[in-house]
């Protein structure tokens, strides 16, 4: 696996209204197919896209941007950043019918996800 940006997060107060807002800016196709408290964007064929993300408050540091890379190994890769002087800060955890994440913090604090996606059906 290449280890490419796959997918990033951004947190907002308001999923519908941020939505809104990217797509009249950008023209990104938002699905709002996920609950209230998320929703997809999908910015161009073949390119990243990502996630609205709804947070009670925005606070830098706990509530930020959050890219994520796809690996074939999320444990392994969480274990090595921690050995790296990271910190763990969500365990590999399901998304139903899509794969899975696990998040850590860099050496600077920024949170940075990882993501192995759902093998495809056959």
């Amino acid at each position: 696996m290449t280890h490419t940006i796959c997918h990033l997060e951004i947190p907002t107060t308001n999923v519908k209204k941020s939505g809104e807002f990217y797509k009249k800016l950008f023209d990104w196709k938002i699905d709002y197919g996920w609950g209230k408290d998320y929703a997809t964007f999908n910015t161009g064929e073949g390119q990243i896209g990502g996630g609205l993300d709804r947070k009670d408050k925005i606070t830098l540091g706990n509530s930020n941007v959050i890219i994520y890379i796809q690996v074939d190994d999320i444990n392994a890769m969480l274990t090595r950043a921690v050995k790296l002087g990271a910190k763990k800060v969500k365990e590999k955890t399901e998304i139903p019918n899509v794969g899975w994440f696990g998040l850590f913090t860099d050496l600077d604090g920024n949170t940075i996800g990882l993501f192995t996606p759902k093998p495809c059906e056959k």
